[in-house]
């Protein structure tokens, strides 16, 4: 676990670059093409994407070695993936679109913001 947030926070560079690039290629090579619902879909999983990117890099500021926390980030992770996966891979057809990763990944990310209020109180 030595290296547990230099890879959290490595991946979450990478979310924060994906984020840029597909905002880009939205705008400039889809414009027009994405109907209205797509495009709410897409920018609602990069609005997703860019938020918890921020609490990712803000947690792993931290460096905590607290079991707890480091259960929030890859829970974290995990939901991003599900989520952002699931809605992007359903209006571009990507492979691997399973549409009940969707509802849970947002519970994944709902319970990590739960347990990181947990871990507020248990390190006081």
């Amino acid at each position: 676990m030595k290296y547990f947030w230099h890879s959290s926070n490595s991946v979450t560079a990478l979310y924060g670059a994906a984020v840029v690039g597909l905002s880009a290629v939205v705008m400039h090579l889809w414009q027009g093409q994405l109907s209205t619902e797509a495009l709410a879909r897409v920018l609602s999983a990069l609005g997703m994407l860019a938020f918890h990117c921020l609490a990712l890099l803000a947690l792993g500021r931290q460096h905590s070695e607290a079991k707890l926390t480091k259960l929030v980030a890859v829970i974290w992770h995990l939901g991003l993936w599900c989520f952002v996966w699931t809605i992007l891979a359903g209006v571009f057809a990507l492979p691997f679109y399973y549409s009940q990763l969707a509802p849970i990944g947002g519970q994944l990310l709902i319970a990590a913001w739960l347990l990181l209020a947990i871990s507020a109180w248990r390190r006081s």
